[in-house]
């Protein structure tokens, strides 16, 4: 059946990805494991096995950002990720809206995940502690947003953007709806349009990313703890590597300059990071 699926994706791919001109390198992050939630029941187990084979069978080290009370619940599940040498990060204990909260409480659950979250971490040797703001939510008010940010530096935190935001939620919907065993057809026709619109949304940061910088940059690809993920991540993987990506630490790809500038994007969206320096500043030219 993958033969079947690998024809079928060759077809609609447009022919500008096949293009190898510049280096190109991608970092896969996952967010709110160790499982997020959805409108049926979730296997955490079957979830994370999926997700960590085809990691493993890509030679892939992800980063994964943890919501803090769903720890006690998936000490093995955590554990595995760190003894298959990825990453964790920290996405609060709550994984709740900071549009919705004030900026003490939003702190106080920063806290809260951080303490859950450490011993972990620590007992594998993890010294970098890394962040990411549930839905891509960076704040709605300028003191709400610089706060936070001045509240992380001072915790020495990694905040993490991501340059390919997927909304995998909709099509996780979609594959819950076809039950556990899924028709063939439905079931391939699904995989097929939810990688081309991964390939698309890659393909279109690419795009921006040359627009501002006159060159490619390392992409940090934003994906949910979540069936659609674990099931068809196999093949998303492969279709990535075929357009011709490199894939890559969170360190490596944070090192490059255009993650160092700076920016004030105020908006109720999560937009991935290129979107918001271009917002914020629509005249933005790097100072290479």
């Amino acid at each position: 059946m993958k033969k079947i699926f690998v024809l079928l994706l060759i077809l609609v791919l447009p022919m500008s990805l096949y293009a190898k001109k510049d280096k190109k390198e991608i970092c896969i992050t996952f967010d709110e494991l160790p499982a997020a939630a959805g409108f049926h029941e979730v296997d955490r187990d079957a979830v994370n096995y999926l997700i960590l084979q085809s990691l493993k069978k890509h030679e892939v080290k992800a980063l994964g950002f943890v919501v803090g009370q769903q720890i006690e619940e998936s000490f093995d599940i955590i554990g595995q990720w760190l003894n298959e040498g990825h990453k964790l990060g920290n996405m609060t204990f709550s994984n709740q809206d900071f549009h919705q909260l004030g900026i003490e409480q939003f702190i106080e659950d920063v806290q809260q995940g951080e303490k859950a979250l450490a011993p972990m971490v620590e007992g594998f040797g993890q010294k970098t502690k890394y962040f990411r703001y549930p839905f891509m939510h960076y704040g709605n008010t300028v003191e709400k947003k610089n706060q936070l940010e001045l509240y992380l530096d001072s915790k020495q935190y990694h905040v993490v953007p991501a340059t390919v935001v997927i909304d995998d939620y909709l099509y996780n919907m979609t594959l819950d709806k076809m039950g556990k065993e899924p028709d063939t057809t439905p079931y391939f026709a699904l995989m097929n349009e939810y990688l081309n619109y991964i390939i698309d949304e890659i393909e279109a940061s690419e795009l921006l990313a040359k627009e501002m910088l006159g060159r490619s940059c390392p992409q940090i690809l934003n994906l949910r703890a979540n069936r659609i993920n674990a099931v068809f991540l196999d093949e998303l993987l492969g279709a990535i590597k075929s357009q011709g990506y490199t894939f890559i630490s969170v360190d490596k790809a944070l090192k490059d300059k255009i993650f160092h500038k700076p920016e004030a994007y105020f908006g109720s969206l999560g937009v991935s990071y290129l979107e918001m320096l271009k917002q914020s500043n629509p005249d933005f030219l790097p100072a290479e």
